[in-house]
């Protein structure tokens, strides 16, 4: 492809936030050689450290999120907001981007206000069953809306270019050799793998239940667990790998998490946009255990899409314990049946093109704006 492009992308805060703006990113770089790319940004979000390791220059904005309280940085953020709003008009018009695509959180809202003023294209790329403040207010006035969820397009009724393309996710399924993924978790063939972790916002509840239920599961012998614990809890549990060496794997972090899904049978996981986009890609039934202090409960919303498919089980943490976990994992391991039917669900679900789609839509949007 010969064109090149100049593109801003702004959001972060948490990783669902951020990855999905590095995913298109890196399309960008890929397929359009040349195209220059920055980032908008906090210093408290998480994309301070990450965006610069990835290559990408990033641009930091003193916007602050409003709390749930009343308190200072409520009384500040209005002030904040509009600095933000004035530093992000200078850098767009210093860097002339011919598109700004926010990826949710609160310093998407300052960008996507300022590409507006300048009449600069703006496209919102939207992870959640249930989209965030910034999104909601601004989904029918940017140029295109992508979506994750079919659930989201009612929040977004005024928006004419809105396209359900899924999440973009930077793992690949095809690119994994199963045989090698067992051999990196030290672990065998021909047995049902189970894989559980909490994501980034927090575990500690599933990890108690899940070491409470890991004796009786490790005596069966047709199963292996893969038990990813977060690193702050790593020292907690890692003993209960030496307890049980034959068939449990306890690990703080896994780097590439595309060799875990790729030999999971079934995953016990929060309901996060990204992960449900991960293991739908990987065709993996689930029992979700949504973080219960996401924004507006997000979680729960984005759990319950994918239950009333067929293709997951929901366990509310505040109902979670010893006889209800297990009661559904053995629901699952035992029914070969249900299990090959909510793998077919769970991989209808799977938009492995959501990338490309974005792109293509933001490409569109841009050579239509040339004309």
């Amino acid at each position: 492809m010969g064109s090149k492009f100049r593109i801003a992308i702004a959001g972060g805060g948490t990783g669902g936030h951020l990855y999905p703006g590095l995913a298109i990113a890196d399309y960008f770089k890929h397929n359009f050689p040349g195209s220059e790319i920055i980032f908008m940004g906090t210093a408290k979000g998480i994309e301070n450290k990450i965006v610069p390791a990835q290559g990408y220059k990033l641009y930091l904005l003193p916007v602050r999120g409003l709390l749930r309280k009343i308190s200072l940085q409520n009384f500040l953020f209005p002030f904040r907001l509009l600095l933000s709003v004035c530093q992000a008009w200078v850098l767009l018009r210093r860097f002339q981007p011919q598109i700004v695509i926010g990826t949710g959180g609160y310093v998407a809202g300052p960008p996507l206000l300022a590409a507006r003023l300048l009449k600069i294209p703006t496209a919102i790329q939207e992870q959640n069953s249930f989209p965030g403040l910034v999104n909601r207010k601004l989904g029918n006035k940017v140029d295109l809306v992508c979506a994750a969820f079919s659930d989201s397009e009612k929040y977004f009724s005024g928006q004419k270019n809105f396209y359900l393309t899924g999440n973009p996710v930077r793992l690949q399924q095809g690119e994994i050799d199963k045989k090698n993924a067992l051999k990196n978790f030290d672990l065998q063939p021909d047995k049902k793998n189970v894989l559980i972790f909490g994501g980034s916002q927090g575990a500690n509840r599933i990890n108690e239940v899940v070491a409470e239920i890991l004796p009786e599961l490790a005596k069966n012998d047709d199963v292996q667990i893969i038990w990813i614990v977060g690193p702050v809890s790593e020292v907690k549990w890692k003993h209960l790998e030496n307890k049980y060496p034959e068939n449990v794997r306890v690990l703080g972090y896994v780097e590439n998490m595309a060799l875990a899904y790729s030999i999971a049978d079934v995953a016990i996981c929060r309901a996060g946009a990204m992960t449900i986009s991960e293991i739908t890609l990987f065709g993996i039934p689930a029992i979700f255990i949504p973080f219960p202090y996401a924004t507006a409960d997000h979680q729960t919303k984005n759990a319950q899409s994918v239950v009333q498919t067929g293709a997951a089980l929901l366990i509310d943490e505040k109902n979670l314990n010893e006889e209800k976990l297990t009661g559904a994992l053995m629901q699952l391991l035992s029914d070969s049946t249900l299990m090959a039917k909510m793998k077919k669900a769970t991989s209808a679900l799977a938009k492995p093109d959501a990338t490309k789609n974005i792109v293509n839509h933001c490409v569109a949007l841009i050579e239509k704006s040339m004309h």
